[in-house]
């Protein structure tokens, strides 16, 4: 048995599958921006709280 497989070509519905698919896990909506995203929320508000009230 052959260690490469050959595969059929995707068709125009699988394309636009994965393609979905692969936008909703890097955009801001996947679990890494939410991480970035919750970070970067809790960074501003202590700098806003260092800004008001001071060190």
């Amino acid at each position: 048995m052959s260690l490469i497989q050959q595969r059929a070509p995707l068709s125009q519905e699988e394309e636009f599958k994965y393609a979905k698919l692969a936008m909703e896990w890097y955009g801001w909506g996947s679990p890494i921006g939410l991480g970035i995203l919750l970070v970067a929320l809790a960074a501003a508000a202590v700098l806003v709280r260092i800004a008001i009230y001071g060190l």
